[in-house]
């Protein structure tokens, strides 16, 4: 695998669970809490008795915007402001399933974090890297310790909650699972938050964004409200990406205009889009989310590929993780009336 972008091209491996926690919408909804004094110690959360500091979550946004090929400008203002809320639910989102994976006696091995760690980030050298973490603000076992986080996420999820799960009850399982530990958990936030960005919730309405196109010409996702949407985050280094695409293209050409295509590429630069379009034969808008902002904060996607089904009202109907077959895509367009 080599790495061909920003640090969310990281996530290839990771799946759901972040996701769905998100999506759930409870992280937006805090445990009632009366909020401490307010010092540089003073903790941001507290999950099931672990408190988020500050410094975790400065930690978090670093390591989760660190771009090994080209680092990313620094945010400022109401962006920063905004990103390090993102960086708290991830923080929350990841602790849920860490808390569970710790209470099943769940670990990986640090060789493995280790290898994936060399996998994921180290497709321009050590010298890259480790300029990229200097330019960050970063060190080495901060990096380990993300990269950590995500696989034990992605493997316990993979390995306990989706165990002996069909593909087809993948989500079902996901979501009674969910269930029990939004039940199960406390949760206290202690953060004046700023108004979040919309997230991307099942039956709510998508959360509309503006990228580029590969012809430079900028695209929303109001300009085609009244609709049905499917919406791919994919990128080219993702195998799963390459098995998926040439169903997409089939299905759009067969309920074209009625259906609108748009897949949302992460991080990674035109020529290398373009040269994987071209070969693939896509004639649907391809879109550029060169900051992952789409990709990560609104739709929370962190693992390719990912899809969003939106009907005609410009709801989120329904979630796809993983690659979907052109089978499951025409049966949810039939579900709509496609």
């Amino acid at each position: 695998m080599t790495r061909g972008g920003g640090v969310w091209t990281t996530l290839v491996i990771v799946m759901v669970i972040v996701l769905g926690l998100v999506v759930g919408g409870w992280l937006l909804q805090p445990w009632p809490a009366t909020a401490p004094e307010e010092s540089a110690e003073s903790p941001l959360a507290v999950i099931n008795g672990v408190a988020l500091m500050p410094a975790m979550v400065d930690r978090e946004l670093r390591i989760s915007r660190l771009n090994v090929a080209e680092p990313l400008p620094p945010l400022t203002g109401i962006d920063l402001e905004r990103a390090r809320e993102e960086a708290l639910n991830q923080l929350l989102a990841r602790q849920v399933v860490l808390q569970a994976a710790a209470r099943d006696g769940f670990a990986l091995p640090a060789e493995f974090i280790a290898e994936q760690a060399r996998l994921l980030f180290g497709g321009y050298g050590d010298a890259a890297l480790e300029q990229a973490l200097a330019q960050s603000g970063s060190t080495r076992d901060e990096l380990l310790w993300w990269v950590g986080e995500v696989m034990t996420v992605e493997e316990y999820t993979s390995q306990v909650v989706l165990t002996g799960a069909a593909p087809d009850d993948r989500q079902a399982v996901y979501n009674t699972w969910l269930n029990e530990q939004q039940a199960a958990a406390r949760i206290e936030r202690f953060t004046a938050s700023i108004a979040p960005s919309g997230l991307a919730q099942i039956g709510q309405p998508a959360p509309d964004f503006e990228l580029a196109g590969l012809d430079g010409q900028a695209v929303s996702l109001s300009d085609y409200a009244g609709q049905i949407i499917l919406l791919n985050f994919w990128a080219t280094w993702c195998t799963s990406c390459l098995t998926e695409m040439p169903a997409y293209e089939q299905v759009y050409q067969a309920y074209q205009p009625d259906l609108v295509v748009l897949a949302i590429n992460l991080q990674e630069s035109v020529p290398e889009v373009q040269q994987y379009a071209a070969g693939l034969g896509l004639s649907f808008p391809v879109l550029l989310d060169r900051q992952g902002l789409v990709t990560n904060q609104q739709y929370q996607v962190t693992g390719m590929p990912g899809s969003f089904i939106i009907d005609r009202q410009g709801q989120i109907y329904y979630r796809h993780l993983g690659p979907m077959s052109a089978d499951t895509l025409t049966t949810k367009l039939a579900e709509l009336g496609l």
